[in-house]
């Protein structure tokens, strides 16, 4: 899969986290940015994958059947923090 957009380390990367991942019974009082950008990350497919993309008539009736396989996607990232906030292909 190429992912167009991608960085070596984005700015999310370098903020400490903040919610005490490795303290039992603890409780998050804010948000921590750094695991809400992680998650972000995890969310983008790494390898090739398959979806349908069947073509229908103005009328809603199935013309062709379809799938394709997308091999390429592009990130769209936030300014301040470099963070995923989507992706298309």
């Amino acid at each position: 899969m190429k992912i167009n957009n991608s960085l070596a380390k984005a700015r999310w990367e370098s903020l400490p986290c903040e919610c005490g991942k490795g303290v039992i019974n603890s409780f998050p009082i804010k948000e921590c940015l750094h695991c809400k950008f992680e998650q972000s990350w995890l969310s983008v497919p790494q390898k090739n994958f398959t979806f349908n993309d069947d073509q229908y008539d103005k009328n809603f009736k199935l013309i062709k059947k379809q799938t394709r396989t997308v091999k390429e996607i592009t990130l769209v990232r936030g300014e301040r923090f470099q963070d995923v906030i989507g992706w298309n292909f």
